[in-house]
């Protein structure tokens, strides 16, 4: 055996090698394709076992659908059972169209009705203050009062959306005017006022001629205004939340209508468009928003000044917005050339009451403060004791009211 295999030529031997080698890959390759063939198989059939055991479920044709910015136009039907689904036997299509979803679903979103400003006003995010000559800081809370049209202007376009689709409802129907006042949008024909749109907090709501105890205990989720003598005449309060409550409300409105039919001629508005968002300022200049004044808003001390305070302590004295309101800007710009920090005990050792703190008196009172710093951030720390004017790049807004809370003046160097 030993002389055969010596006498086979070297060329030959590795032809024959490598034909060996080719035999034993293919055939590891083909056994992993069936293999993989086979879990394929098994796979793609498990599926078809489930649905099997599974019972066909009944189509809701009543579910809302998903808000969104494009509510579905007036004349737009939704898909019957039979549309959705061809293969379901007639009676499953009947039980279809009587399902409706429970409406405690959009009960969710009732918790937030009680933050709705009955008062129509609303309170400005910044406040104005100003320091007396007895050295209290007295502050006012600005509050606005919004017209229903600026209340609209600043509503979302879903928010948006349902005024346009409710208002051309309502004027859809034969003799229906419009006018718009300061607290809602009344619908009426004649003498007879049948709806009011108006905005509460940041909800749409429809005010109807109709009696709220007929409306207890079913799927119209109302309130009931029949004590308030301001909705006297339109005393069910409505809720438009989503799209289903968006159905409800033309429901409602065909019911108050009481038969009249609906012009022939009536064209559909797109009132979106006319409704673009606008900050509060335009809308005071046109009037669409009241500044209270200073008697109607409330005011009062904030604080007096204290003889000492701890960094520990001025949050419960002092809110942010009131500090941030007192620090001054001066016409010095600032150099960010050598940036360093100091914190508000430091300059209460080294300065004395009534005293004006600046860099360069910083840089020659306080041993190792860098000689060659062009800018200072003030930190809070420690207590102050000392009545201080502080002539600063920066401030955290704790040492501000800590120069606050004792009297002094926070000064600012323009950026």
């Amino acid at each position: 055996m030993k002389t055969l295999i010596l006498d086979v030529p070297p060329a030959a031997l590795y032809v024959i090698i490598a034909a060996c080698a080719i035999i034993v890959i293919s055939g590891v390759a083909v056994a992993v394709y069936l293999s993989i063939t086979k879990r394929r198989n098994k796979t793609s059939e498990l599926p078809a076992a489930a649905d099997e055991t599974q019972p066909e479920q009944p189509v809701v044709t009543n579910e809302p659908s998903v808000i969104s910015n494009q509510i579905p136009s007036e004349n737009s039907e939704p898909a019957t059972a039979v549309q959705q689904s061809e293969e379901q036997p007639s009676e499953q299509n009947a039980q279809a169209e009587t399902v409706e979803l429970p409406e405690e679903e959009d009960e969710d979103d009732d918790d937030d009705d009680d933050d709705e400003e009955e008062d129509e006003t609303e309170v400005a995010p910044q406040r104005q203050v100003a320091r007396m000559a007895n050295g209290h800081v007295r502050y006012i809370i600005i509050k606005y009062n919004k017209s229903h049209t600026a209340k609209l202007i600043q509503s979302s376009d879903i928010c948006k959306n349902y005024y346009s689709v409710l208002k051309n409802e309502l004027l859809s129907y034969s003799g229906i005017k419009c006018r718009v006042s300061w607290k809602y949008e009344t619908f009426y024909c004649g003498r007879q006022t049948y709806a009011r749109l108006s905005m509460r907090g940041k909800k749409l709501c429809i005010f109807l001629a109709l009696n709220p105890a007929d409306y207890v205990d079913t799927k119209y989720i109302i309130d009931d205004k029949s004590e308030v003598l301001a909705y006297e005449k339109t005393p069910l309060l409505y809720r438009i939340k989503n799209d289903r409550r968006l159905k409800y409300a033309k429901e409602l409105i065909a019911t108050v209508m009481d038969g009249r039919r609906k012009s022939e001629d009536f064209n559909e508005v797109n009132y979106v468009p006319q409704l673009p968002y606008e900050e509060i300022e335009p809308l005071i200049e046109r009037k669409l928003v009241k500044v209270l004044t200073e008697e109607d808003a409330q005011s009062g001390d904030v604080f007096k000044p204290r003889d000492f305070v701890q960094a520990e302590e001025v949050n419960e004295l002092l809110h942010d917005d009131i500090a941030q309101a007192l620090i001054e800007v001066s016409d010095e710009v600032s150099d960010r050339t050598k940036c360093e920090i100091i914190n508000i005990d430091i300059l209460s050792r080294y300065f004395e009451n009534d005293e004006k703190v600046t860099l360069e008196e910083i840089k020659k009172r306080v041993p190792k403060f860098p000689k060659n710093a062009t800018y200072v951030k003030v930190l809070a720390r420690g207590l102050l004791d000392k009545r201080l004017t502080v002539v600063a790049d920066a401030y955290s807004i704790d040492a501000a009211k800590m120069i606050l809370l004792t009297g002094g003046n926070p000064v600012k160097k323009s950026s």
